[in-house]
């Protein structure tokens, strides 16, 4: 019978079907949720497809993993680094993204990712949108607004705002009207 450090290092493989079935075996096991996989690196993981139901992915790097189709109900992703993670048509239903690190992450057709739950996260920067978009910056994440301080991006332009995000000025203001823009009542 293999040990937890065993499994572990399986979802390390990068064929899905093993690791498919170390993340069965941990959830037998009652490892997937109760912590031992905290901390852990499985970047490129190939994790499409796979129950991650409740699963306790606090500060776990999942830099460049497969997460396509994934069962994320539930899961505890608080401060994951997710980035350039691809999870495709992934199931975010009250997953916690608290502080979870999304910088180019590909969310296209995400199903039950909420708002409230993207304004929670640490970075979007350059992330793909789960309608097809790139996000535009309008959550004002502390995660994009310190790389753009880093960047030394003129914060109170709109234009190299919308260039920083890679976004038309025009999809840029849309979303920020109401910081950009003064209403008719204050001119």
């Amino acid at each position: 019978m293999p040990t937890k450090l065993e499994l572990i290092n399986k979802i390390y493989k990068l064929e899905n079907k093993s690791t498919l079935q170390a993340v069965e075996e941990l959830r037998v096991r009652g490892w997937l949720t109760d912590g031992s996989l905290c901390g852990t690196a499985l970047c490129q993981a190939q994790l499409g497809n796979a129950d991650l139901m409740g699963a306790d992915l606090r500060n776990v790097d999942l830099h460049q993993a497969n997460l396509e189709f994934a069962d994320l109900r539930k899961a505890r992703l608080n401060g994951a680094k997710l980035h350039r993670a691809s999870l495709y048509r992934a199931n975010f239903d009250q997953a916690d993204l608290t502080y979870a690190d999304l910088y180019k992450a590909d969310l296209r057709g995400a199903q039950n990712l909420t708002e409230q739950q993207l304004t929670c996260v640490q970075q979007l920067l350059g992330a793909i949108m789960p309608d097809g978009k790139t996000y535009d910056g309008r959550f004002n994440l502390p995660g994009d607004l310190a790389r753009a301080r880093w960047a030394k991006v003129n914060m109170d332009n709109p234009e190299s705002m919308a260039e920083f995000y890679g976004v038309t000025l025009e999809a840029y203001l849309n979303t920020h009207k109401q910081q950009t823009v003064p209403s008719v009542q204050e001119k």
